[in-house]
């Protein structure tokens, strides 16, 4: 069974992997032989045998040039970058890929984050790997876009149950089935997954349900299919650790950290063949996806913090606790005027920040096929277009808390909080809406047997409005009275004759109201329209000379419009922590990558398919988040980066063995030299942060006998620059290796035993950095979030009808 092609000629049987599609709607395909860029598919045992728990755990145990980086300790919040490109789970992250199941970007509107927690692998039927600036794929494709085509009735016909479990408390189950009605003019698909586990780290509880159905309609020349997709996610993760801390990886910075999601895509398809040579098809979809948080913040900044006092040692009897004592020595009680309003946490400061994202996305794709001779020649036409309209709210709401055993309890619940006022340091609400279009044409011209040209030209545009107000109610660091960005001094007279400890004088003080100050709160608009547009072309050719031989290269050009968080928070002067923080409005370029790949591919001995590419995308604009040692920064334009490199890839099926091997090697690099938010000078040539220079992913299976299918996965990643830290100065996060094993044993007809073992060599690893403030020490240092030690899953699945004999038939190859 071929489980991974990467780009080469495949056996007659593989014919599923051999068509590869061509726009987002997937409605028209090529054969893989005739792509001008070195394309990678799963099926088969990656998705049937390998049990990832997501889509991003798929992809880095399968494909070269794939790595993931985990910054939150969630299991189904890794990035993804491909080729020095993301696409994310964080909410302000730059993105480079773009993702589509079906015809339905996945992006969100807001952010153009991925949330990997809402796509169900096991109605998931192939994963295509498009590389490349592909400008028929709209926005946010500057590295490649990820393609997913779904299961059907027709197809997958009969029922499957599985029962999971396993370390850390992980719990789950998964349902499939599928038919056929109406003498096969009617089909019908299924889908539901449950995942739950405590997590092997303190407060990471995660819970997935995602369910998946389509029902679909065959006539004699037209098709249309209705599909459902929900999903509703609870998600916690516990931060990176400082260096000094790593120790103990189970333990949390602060928390809660925590992420619930909840999504609704009603999708209609439909296409209708007018000629022998002609074929219309189109899809419409509704999007609803809505999103809340808790993020624990450990940075803010007070008179504690580099203003001259040491609050610990000048709190009665030297104890950041102590702040909150009676300095009279009565014990631990409230001060008789309530909460203390500065220096309240002898420089352990913190906040708690609630959110909260709702989206609603109307979208579609229309696409005209000819596939015919024109002129002498044989023409694949396509033309077509995607459009995309979007309607976001968003509130953000900052809360004064302390940090009690790592946890931020807001000052409002705490038992022994009496003062006056709300601890609300910052309210944030915002609307945005966004309308896209991409049209295009392209044509696939066989020039001579064997040899084809692929020509297109896109035209991408997007339209970006913000609206809403960022309210200051507390300064950064907790102090009822601040200084506004207009230089007028604001306090917040709901704390009038509230009391607080004064660490310079040791006594308490009453707040009254400061000579020449307005009574706050301070507030400042968050409004702007922008618009973007742009042409982009790409051409490519492929030549085999020879059944075992292919050869390709391509050029293509791509745009991505700043996003509304990155327009949002761009402004040096008032940097944000991600995802938190909203300043105005400040104009941001449109992100452009130029690429180019050459390759090859081929089959040698008709067992073993190799191919090999090199590739480079020069990216005009690009988008970063500059970061502080504070954990503050801000998006910026940097200038010019570039992402070049060369991968190779392997797939041998020698009988009862089969092995794949994916190497990939990128260089992702700033071309253009800036300072970043620490003050240190980034040179050209200084690598990208976060990108590992090299990945090495080895898959083999074994079947000794019929009802036996041992599996191993070996991923080898190198170290990377920590995030924070641009100019390359400090320690890099190290690589690593990791081993994985599968099992699967059919010990009766229908029955099937299955069991995996990650990171069998318990090793301790991490796949994110970045340089923050310590709070417990007070150093700078470098944060890491430790990734997963050694899991155990087994499972248990029943089949039977169709769904049975494929899997006996799977067993037979």
């Amino acid at each position: 069974m071929v489980f991974v092609l990467a780009g080469a000629p495949a056996r007659a049987e593989d014919a599923q992997p051999q068509i590869v599609v061509t726009a987002p709607i997937a409605s028209d395909s090529v054969d893989l032989r005739n792509t001008p860029v070195n394309m990678q598919v799963l099926f088969g045992d990656a998705l049937d045998r390998q049990h990832p728990a997501n889509l991003a755990d798929l992809l880095n145990a399968n494909l070269g040039s794939v790595t993931l980086s985990n910054g939150t300790g969630s299991p189904y919040q890794s990035d993804v970058s491909y080729r020095g490109f993301s696409a994310t789970s964080l909410l302000g992250s730059p993105t480079g890929l773009s993702v589509w199941i079906d015809g339905v970007r996945m992006n969100e509107p807001f952010g153009s984050i991925v949330n990997w927690d809402l796509i169900p692998l096991n109605a998931i039927d192939a994963v295509e790997v498009q590389p490349g600036a592909n400008p028929l794929f709209g926005l946010n494709t500057l590295g490649g876009s990820l393609v997913l085509s779904t299961k059907n009735g027709k197809d997958n016909a009969g029922l499957s149950l599985t029962a999971q479990g396993g370390s850390f408390a992980r719990r789950g189950g998964a349902i499939e089935a599928g038919g056929t009605g109406a003498e096969q003019a009617l089909d019908w698909f299924v889908a539901g997954n449950f995942d739950e586990q405590d997590g092997w780290r303190w407060y990471s509880h995660t819970r997935v349900a995602q369910g998946y159905g389509k029902m679909r309609w065959h006539g004699v020349a037209s098709n249309a299919a209705l599909s459902v997709l929900w999903a509703d996610t609870a998600l916690n993760g516990t931060q990176g650790l400082p260096l000094s801390m790593l120790g103990t990886p189970q333990r949390a910075y602060t928390w809660p950290d925590s992420v619930s999601n909840n999504q609704l895509v009603i999708n209609f398809k439909a296409d209708t063949q007018v000629s022998a040579a002609v074929r219309l098809s189109g899809n419409v979809y509704y999007r609803r996806s809505n999103s809340h948080s808790s993020n624990s913040n450990a940075s803010l900044g007070d008179a504690c913090d580099g203003g001259g006092y040491d609050c610990t040692a000048l709190a009665p009897g030297g104890s950041a606790r102590d702040l909150y004592a009676d300095p009279a020595g009565a014990g631990y009680v409230a001060y008789a005027g309530g909460l203390p309003i500065h220096d309240y946490t002898s420089g352990i400061n913190s906040s708690l920040v609630l959110s909260g994202v709702f989206q609603h996305t109307f979208g579609g794709n229309a696409l005209f096929d000819f596939d015919g001779d024109l002129a002498g020649l044989h023409h694949d036409v396509n033309f077509g277009g995607s459009f995309e309209m979007a309607s976001i709210s968003y509130a953000q709401d900052t809360d004064l808390a302390r940090l009690v055993d790592y946890q931020t309890v807001p000052e409002a619940a705490n038992p022994l909080y009496t003062g006056a006022g709300n601890p609300l340091i910052n309210a944030v609400a915002l609307t945005s809406h966004s309308a896209s279009f991409d049209g295009f044409v392209r044509d696939l011209i066989r020039l001579a047997p064997g040899l084809s040209l692929t020509a297109s030209l896109a035209f991408t545009h997007t339209q970006l409005s913000l609206g809403g107000t960022n309210t200051t109610l507390l300064d950064a660091g907790g102090a009822w009275t601040w200084t506004g960005a207009d230089g007028s001094t604001y306090y917040n007279p709901g704390y009038l004759g509230a009391t607080y400890w004064d660490a310079a004088g040791g006594a308490l003080v009453t707040t009254i109201a400061p000579a020449g100050a307005v009574a706050g709160p301070e507030v400042n608009p968050v409004v702007g329209s922008h618009g973007y547009g742009r042409v982009n072309p790409s051409l490519g050719v492929a030549w085999n000379p020879r059944d075992t031989l292919g050869l390709f290269a391509s050029y293509s050009e791509a745009m991505r419009a700043p996003t509304a968080i990155e327009l949002a928070c761009a402004d040096p002067a008032s940097p944000c922590a991600l995802p938190t923080g909203f300043n105005g409005d400040p104009a941001l370029k449109a992100v452009i990558a130029h690429g180019v790949e050459v390759g090859a591919r081929g089959r040698l001995l008709g067992r073993v398919a190799w191919n090999a590419s090199a590739y480079r995308t020069l990216v005009d604009n690009d988008i970063a988040f500059v970061y502080a040692d504070s954990g503050l920064g801000y998006f910026a334009n940097l200038g010019k980066t570039r992402r070049e490199g060369f991968e190779f890839g392997i797939n041998a099926d020698l009988g009862k063995v089969h092995v794949s091997g994916n190497y990939g090697y990128v260089a992702a690099t700033y071309r253009s030299g800036f300072v970043d938010a620490n003050g240190d000078t980034v040179l050209p040539g200084a690598r990208i942060t976060g990108i590992p220079a090299q990945s090495f992913k080895l898959r083999g299976t074994w079947q000794p006998v019929r009802a036996v299918t041992l599996g191993a996965n070996v991923i080898m990643v190198s170290s990377q620059y920590a995030h924070g830290d641009e100019a390359n100065r400090d320690l890099a996060v190290p690589g690593y290796t990791l081993v994985n094993l599968d099992v699967h044993v059919r010990p009766a007809p229908r029955w099937e035993a299955f069991a995996t073992v990650t990171n069998l060599f318990d090793l301790r690893y991490a796949t994110y950095g970045v340089w923050g403030s310590n709070i417990y020490s007070g150093n700078a240092e470098e944060f890491r979030t430790p990734d997963q030690p050694r899991a155990v899953l087994g499972g248990l699945r029943y089949s039977f009808g169709g769904a049975a004999a494929r899997r006996d038939a799977a067993a037979d190859e």
